[in-house]
């Protein structure tokens, strides 16, 4: 089996699992705020990075002198989009907040133009682009997607979880452009760095620390976060973004909508409305024509 069919598994099995995120976001909030959700998944995804670096490296390689590194990862890559994204599920269906997700491609494509040389904008994916972005349109359309009856209500909301797309785009980029170890050791490393700031954020901001941590099912729901959403979840993000780059990995999320609508339907009987479809196949048609293998042959020729 070679690197590209096992980086393509990889994805498949990441969309799946962030996919299902959705999901498991959207039943721990009803017990915890965005903030403790938060710092309690990347608790328990950090003892679980540091037990599985210790098993295989016996030691924990995160160096000092990569800080900018991993404080740029952790801020723009995990705190501030798993917060954005938390807070718009407050105002919508974990199946539309997946199905947004699905704008972070666009966004990589315009950023690895101007600072990855190999992965330099094309005329064809400039009309890719535009024509996703009339998929991105007719998905924030007012419907029967949100919770909250008022329109500004749920585009906020809408456009909280679009921020945490394009944030992922950032760090995929920079990821990629600053690869500085392996997939284990920058995953432990960011997620520390991620704990470490929610934590020193919940020390100036006691008063969101509540009283009680909820029943076992919502714990239950932090556990799987952490250990598997984020922990694992990371590694194998690190994995395939060092081995295919920011545009390749930025594909998973034409499949996390398909999941997260799937896992929506079964477990809180989320209804879909007709623009969520439509709008995905336009994004998923725009991005696809600008991810022509003929382009990426030739971009000197078509280079813009």
């Amino acid at each position: 089996m070679n690197a590209y069919t096992i980086n393509w598994i990889l994805l498949l099995l990441l969309s799946a699992i962030w996919g299902g995120a959705f999901t498991l976001n959207k039943y721990a909030l009803e017990a915890y705020s965005p903030e403790i959700l938060v710092t309690g998944r990347l608790l328990v995804a950090s003892l679980a990075l540091i037990l599985i670096v210790l098993v295989i490296f016996k030691k924990v390689k995160v160096h000092p002198s990569d800080w900018k590194y991993y404080l740029f990862m952790s801020i723009v890559g995990i705190v501030a989009p798993f917060l954005l994204i938390s807070y718009g599920q407050l105002g919508i269906d974990s199946s539309l907040a997946g199905i947004l997700m699905s704008t972070m491609p666009i966004s990589t494509l315009i950023l690895s133009h101007f600072f990855l040389d190999d992965e330099r904008m094309t005329k064809t994916k400039l009309i890719g682009f535009l024509i996703a972005f009339i998929g991105i349109v007719i998905l924030i359309m007012p419907g029967k997607n949100t919770l909250h009856t008022s329109l500004l209500d749920g585009l906020s909301s809408e456009l909280m979880v679009i921020s945490g797309a394009i944030l992922y785009s950032f760090a995929a980029v920079y990821g990629k452009r600053f690869k500085i170890t392996d997939p284990l050791n920058a995953s432990t490393g960011v997620t520390l760095y991620s704990a470490v700031i929610m934590l020193i954020y919940l020390i100036f901001n006691p008063n969101i620390i509540p009283n009680e941590f909820g029943d076992m099912s919502h714990l239950s729901a932090v556990l799987i976060l952490g250990i598997f959403c984020t922990a694992i979840a990371t590694i194998i993000y690190f994995q395939i973004l060092q081995s295919s780059g920011a545009t390749f990995i930025s594909m998973m999320n034409y499949l996390i909508p398909v999941w997260a609508i799937l896992f929506g339907v079964i477990f809180f009987n989320e209804n879909t409305v007709w623009n969520y479809f439509i709008g995905l196949l336009i994004i998923i048609f725009g991005i696809q024509l600008s991810q022509n293998k003929e382009n990426s042959r030739k971009p000197k020729t078509t280079a813009i």
